[in-house]
């Protein structure tokens, strides 16, 4: 059984390829939400911004609008972004589904 299957999420994933950016103290890089739950995005970076496990950090789309989280992993070129929760997040999450998906 690959690892993938075998962790339990607290919320669904749903694929992405929401373009956006992601910036923190360390730098800004453009790239894609390759997936996006209630809780998390997984963001794809295009450089490398030295992006570290605890750090926050500010992603940006055109779809999404603002959110802020902090750094979960990171593995090559993918880091995982736990967000903050407030209502504001929920709402922009809720959003995106009704009005792109």
């Amino acid at each position: 059984m690959a690892y993938r299957d075998s962790v339990q999420r607290a919320t669904t994933r749903t694929q992405t390829k929401i373009t956006g950016n992601v910036s923190c103290k360390t730098g800004s890089s453009n790239g894609l939400v390759k997936d996006l739950s209630a809780e998390g995005i997984c963001f794809q970076l295009y450089f490398d911004i030295g992006a570290r496990t605890g750090q926050e950090v500010t992603i940006r789309s055109e779809e999404l609008g603002v959110l802020t989280g902090i750094v979960r992993w990171s593995r090559g070129d993918r880091i995982g972004i736990k967000l903050k929760l407030s209502s504001n997040t929920a709402a922009q999450i809720a959003s995106y589904y009704k009005f792109f998906r």
